[in-house]
């Protein structure tokens, strides 16, 4: 029996091209050692981050993204090997017969034709799961930007009302002393000092709030970019725009059917109709031959079986109630997106025009008080008016401007949420 015996030389060289197991334990000393060295490397120098930069860096370090990545290339995989054929079987038998001394032998191997095409069906759905898995990761990337470009003008503006805050408090203490010095000669009233002293103590307390606002967004920026967090003491580059931006285009609804977030559930809803198919197809018997050799009483025979399972009661049907299910809720979900981004097209481009309204009122208000501030200082300096109504007039005009930058703040966000949904846009 010759054939049999190449056949079974065959075994050996099958478990020969098997994957070996390879053992991959985390360490954590030497992954804390190469994250140290690339995030210095990364904010290597004094020089503050500029945009592109934070970019670049929360890009390539943020862990969030990095995971994504990783499901993308745990599907490219699958896909490179997604539809092989069922590997074959080998079986053998031996009997002896006493009387007369004959022994028979046999091996046999059982080989199934996938007739119903799922190996091509399985590699169609390994596909979609790819091309699904790289949308996702290009929708959250999308996400991301929006998210660390928030994050930038947040830590801007803390900065921004942190200097303003320290400026008011150093300004405060100076009238609190003179109201002191005024109080104790008899020339102010208990009540009005009681008021410049009321507002030190709140400026104080303001200041620290602030302080700590402040450092919890930049201990978030680094968070964010996947710095380590020797690196918390990095700066930004730019400061909060003094003039108010112009009225950045809301995106038509043919961009919004191109946004990515949109296009990877379109994605995610092909994948659940060829896994759909893919278990439909499994209702249906594949055909099993089973080609065979026997040698009795020194005589060779071939053989062939052939067979298959028949689809009396079991058609898959609990496969494809799940698939049917999941395509469901896959169409739903996509959907659900594409409402999604409308509504929030809308509401952002509103709340734009809203948000635009209220910094050119503020703005101008900032106008009228510092004017009205800076004649309460000429006629303080030639003794015109007294300390309590220039106290006044610094204190609305500080107020005026602390809400004149949470505008501004409100607004850029707001533009910054509104220029990513535009699939076409590109920052810069």
């Amino acid at each position: 029996m010759k054939i049999p015996h190449y056949l079974g030389c065959l075994l050996p060289l099958g478990l020969a091209a098997c994957t070996l197991y390879s053992p991959k334990p985390v360490d954590l000393q030497r992954d804390t050692a190469e994250w140290q060295q690339i995030s210095a490397r990364m904010c290597e120098g004094d020089t503050p981050l500029t945009l592109d930069k934070l970019h670049e860096i929360g890009l390539l370090l943020n862990p969030e993204l990095n995971q994504a990545r990783l499901g993308y290339a745990r599907s490219t995989a699958v896909a490179e090997f997604a539809g092989l054929w069922e590997d074959p079987g080998i079986s053998g038998s031996f009997a002896r017969i006493r009387e007369p001394n004959i022994i028979n032998r046999g091996i046999g191997m059982s080989l199934t034709l996938p007739v119903t095409g799922l190996p091509g069906l399985s590699r169609k759905v390994a596909e979609c799961y790819k091309e699904a898995d790289y949308l996702a990761m290009q929708a959250k990337e999308r996400a991301y930007l929006v998210q660390l470009d928030t994050l930038r003008y947040r830590v801007m503006s803390t900065h921004a009302k942190l200097h303003l805050m320290q400026a008011r408090v150093k300004q405060q203490t100076e009238e609190q002393k003179s109201a002191q010095r005024m109080h104790d000669l008899g020339e102010m009233e208990f009540a009005d000092f009681q008021v410049i002293c009321r507002r030190l103590n709140d400026g104080q307390k303001e200041l620290q709030e602030m302080e700590q606002e402040h450092l919890q967004a930049h201990l978030d920026m680094v968070k964010l970019l996947g710095l380590h967090p020797e690196q918390r003491e990095v700066e930004l580059a730019g400061h909060l725009p003094g003039a108010i931006p112009a009225a950045v285009a809301a995106p038509t609804q043919e961009q919004l059917m191109q946004h990515p977030l949109l296009k990877a559930s379109m994605a995610a809803h092909d994948t659940s109709e060829a896994e759909l198919q893919r278990e439909i197809r499994k209702q249906y018997p594949e055909l099993e031959i089973g080609p065979g050799f026997e040698e009795e009483d020194q005589d060779t025979k071939v053989t062939l079986g052939i067979g298959m399972k028949l689809p009396l009661w079991n058609r898959n049907k609990e496969g494809i109630a799940q698939a049917t299910a999941e395509r469901d809720i896959k169409e739903y979900d996509a959907v659900q997106a594409w409402r999604d981004l409308m509504h929030q097209s809308v509401a952002l481009s509103d709340m734009q025009g809203l948000l635009l309204k209220h910094c050119r009122a503020e703005k101008q208000r900032v106008s009228l008080l510092s004017s009205a501030e800076k004649k309460q200082e000429e006629l303080y300096a030639i003794g015109e008016t007294r300390l309590p109504a220039v106290a006044d007039a610094r204190q609305e005009a500080y107020l005026r401007r602390m809400n004149f930058i949470d505008c501004m703040t409100k607004l850029l966000v707001t533009q910054v949420e509104i220029q990513y949904l535009n699939p076409d846009f590109i920052a810069k």
